[in-house]
């Protein structure tokens, strides 16, 4: 008899594991990340920094250089728009100079057209002359955004989605400060990650850096990246540097007051030694680090790509265990910032349980003073109300 019993008490536990590791795990997010190609990555590198010609308009083309006045930083351009063309996307770009352009595809939201997420990085490179690998810096993370635009061209997003490349970087950020100044983002800015050398990791400690400034909501953006490395188990030490790198092109973003962040390998500690040299070739990357950044920046943007308003989000709730014995969690996919009042009522109408959460994702609810019986509990933000039903056993 205790042996069943012990038997009955370990599945019960496994249930309540595997809910509440489904709950902080999307599904829709853990099946994108699980058709992430490591060899898709690799291959645009290569192609990026001239280990292997690429196709533009069926012709066979090798880039020796993306320097903003080399005729492979006009070739990179025309490339990234014919394979974002290809996905579906809608592409375009901004202008900014006689050379200078950047690029951007968009998925329009089905949902929250205004409510925009953003994800970049910087296809221009150095050193002058004839040959700029810029295998790291920064085909690592035009690389990255490719990869992400292959994963979520056929999925439809509650959010507007914007992949942009920008171009002349490196010399002072001038295509993400032209796309900045315009004031082109209203309130419903979600946010922007950059990714900005991805792929050196020379001591194999697996260490990334996250940068962020309290500006806008950047920190709260910062926490989601965080929350996601958790989340989906992704193989990172990732150290929060704040106030982060002005010499990004996240820094535009600060500049103006939007909210943005920084993924990309140690700038201190472990810095690549090959950066703007023609020794930035794709044999130097670590790869298994290069896969765990750009999985990163993957959930990342995934998680803000589904985010909804709260008023939305808090509708969407997965109560377990339900039936409970002392405590019933409601579980929500998204953190919630705002104040929001949790009732549990009986069948008479009367008030059992009445509490209020701020800043949450989970609400955990002490039903062990209650009855046996089914109860309503009532989420309200604002004019916004759902109920659920609950019992306790």
């Amino acid at each position: 008899m205790t042996v069943k019993r012990n038997r009955i008490l370990i599945v019960f536990l496994l249930v309540v594991v595997r809910t509440t590791i489904s709950s902080a795990q999307d599904t829709r997010i853990l099946q994108l990340l699980q058709q992430y190609n490591s060899d898709s990555v690799q291959m645009e590198i290569k192609k990026l920094s001239g280990e292997l010609p690429l196709s533009i308009n069926g012709q066979s083309i090798t880039i020796l250089s993306r320097l903003y006045n080399n005729a492979g930083n006009e070739n990179t351009f025309k490339y990234c728009k014919e394979r974002f063309t290809k996905w579906g996307y809608t592409v375009g770009q901004q202008t900014f100079s006689n050379l200078g352009k950047n690029f951007f595809a968009v998925k329009t939201g089905s949902q929250f057209p205004d409510r925009v997420c953003m994800i970049g990085a910087h296809y221009d490179d150095v050193p002058t002359g004839a040959i700029a690998p810029g295998a790291d810096d920064n085909a690592s993370g035009v690389a990255a955004v490719m990869e992400i635009a292959r994963l979520l061209a056929t999925t439809d997003f509650p959010n507007t989605i914007v992949l942009a490349l920008w171009d002349e970087e490196e010399l002072g950020l001038i295509g993400s400060s032209a796309y900045t100044a315009g004031n082109v983002h209203g309130d419903e800015f979600l946010g922007y990650i950059n990714l900005d050398m991805i792929g050196w990791d020379g001591n194999d400690d697996h260490k990334a850096e996250l940068h962020v400034r309290p500006i806008g909501n950047s920190l709260q953006l910062a926490d989601l990246v965080l929350k996601a490395k958790s989340d989906y188990n992704i193989d990172l030490e990732l150290e929060v540097v704040n106030p982060g790198s002005i010499n990004t092109d996240h820094y535009s973003f600060w500049t103006k007051g939007y909210t943005a962040v920084g993924i990309n390998e140690e700038y201190v500690g472990d810095f690549n030694p090959y950066y703007h040299s023609t020794a930035d070739v794709f044999s130097a990357l670590n790869i298994p680090f290069l896969d765990e950044s750009a999985k990163l920046a993957l959930v990342s943007f995934l998680k803000m790509a589904y985010t909804l308003p709260e008023d939305e989000a808090i509708k969407q709730v997965l109560v377990y265990p339900n039936p409970g014995t002392s405590s019933i969690n409601l579980a929500f996919k998204q953190v919630i910032q705002s104040p929001v009042r949790v009732r549990v009522v009986d069948n008479t109408g009367r008030i059992l349980i009445d509490q209020t959460e701020e800043q949450f994702e989970t609400i955990s609810l002490n039903i062990d003073q209650l009855e046996a019986g089914k109860y309503i509990v009532y989420i309200t933000m604002d004019e916004t109300v759902k109920t659920v039903s609950i019992m306790k056993q």
